[in-house]
């Protein structure tokens, strides 16, 4: 592995009070392998999110990478953290000196909750930090792979495909709506370089910090917790795993293009929240119905966003896993620990 031997510039004068948002020269001076060991690198943002953890851990035994993170995230094999202050760091420093061959742009303010109350981190993390990216991934001809949302979409009717133009209405959505014409306008001359994925609703495991939606309501009920789940509330659920796959091998067969990666069944969460519970022994009575109409949330919610994946299967040759089968996969790596082979049986279609 090479070194990275300057430290990423702060963005503006402000960085000097904000020390803890910058990277340290030892963080950014990875340790050295030799050459008959070296890897291809991977630059993947946002390593310590929900979506991050899954990646980082299937793509490591294959290739060397680049982790950002903004506190706790230790070092191992293949996998170097480095600290990156996103609101005030230099994204083009990123890229240039990691040197990426291919970017995974997965960091987000994603809690819908969390951009309504503060639109303007929003809007600069989740739009600008994105489009600065782009923009010197084109100047140096690196991929990006970019990770959308679902929620794009008003939910006034379902089953979305590409073409649908979407109508976002909360913050979160509208920011990732913006992104995705950015970089599109970004990649307009090389757009063999740009991949677009709105995902689904993703459940899989996560840490304490990013439990991710299974995460979330398990906890509560393992503690005796009742949850609402919206019984009107409909989405395209996929497994973390198939989303972490579906990643790798879009740069490893150089797939470009917008894509909607939902599982293969339309459900409500309230019905998805009971199987989840029934799967793992715990005790449904604990999850409440309720209505998306009801929701008293700083803004609205859509009711229904699930997609059509036809574009995904015909193009990656595969189907995403259903819900029984996420479930048992779950299950499965939750007993063994371990990152689940990248094909998986129960997962081709």
């Amino acid at each position: 592995m090479g070194h990275l031997k300057k430290d990423f510039p702060p963005d503006s004068p402000r960085n000097k009070h904000e020390k803890e948002d910058c990277m340290s020269e030892d963080e950014l001076t990875p340790e050295s392998t030799s050459e008959s060991t070296k890897k291809p690198r991977v630059l993947v943002t946002g390593a310590t999110g929900f979506l991050g953890q899954r990646v980082i851990r299937d793509l490591a035994g294959s290739y060397e990478i680049i982790a950002t993170h903004h506190g706790g995230l230790e070092p191992s094999d293949n996998v170097q953290p480095v600290h990156w202050g996103a609101s005030s760091a230099s994204p083009e420093a990123l890229v240039a000196l990691s040197s990426p061959e291919v970017l995974i742009h997965l960091m987000a303010v994603a809690r819908t909750e969390a951009c309504s109350q503060q639109p303007e981190l929003a809007h600069r993390l989740n739009v600008e930090v994105a489009g600065r990216l782009a923009h010197v991934c084109c100047l140096r001809g690196i991929p990006m792979i970019f990770t959308s949302t679902d929620l794009v979409f008003d939910g006034t009717r379902g089953m979305y495909v590409e073409e649908d133009i979407p109508v976002p209405i909360n913050t979160y959505a509208r920011t990732k709506w913006e992104a995705e014409q950015l970089l599109s306008q970004k990649f307009a001359d090389q757009p063999h370089l740009l991949t677009i994925f709105r995902i689904g609703l993703s459940y899989g495991w996560g840490d304490e910090a990013h439990p991710g939606p299974a995460g979330w309501v398990l906890n509560a009920l393992r503690a005796g917790r009742s949850v609402q789940l919206f019984q009107d509330e409909f989405r395209s659920p996929i497994y973390q795993g198939d989303v972490s796959r579906a990643i790798s091998d879009a740069f490893e067969n150089k797939i470009s293009g917008l894509f909607h990666l939902g599982g293969p069944e339309r459900i409500d969460r309230y019905a998805l929240g009971v199987l989840m519970a029934e799967k793992f022994g715990l005790d449904p009575a604990l999850i409440q119905s309720g209505s998306v109409t009801e929701y008293q949330g700083p803004e609205p919610r859509s009711a229904d966003c699930s997609m059509d994946n036809s574009l995904f299967k015909k193009t990656f040759g595969w189907t995403p896993s259903t819900i029984t089968e996420g479930l048992d996969r779950m299950a499965s790596d939750a007993v063994h620990n371990q990152p689940e082979e990248q094909i998986c049986a129960g997962a081709n279609g």
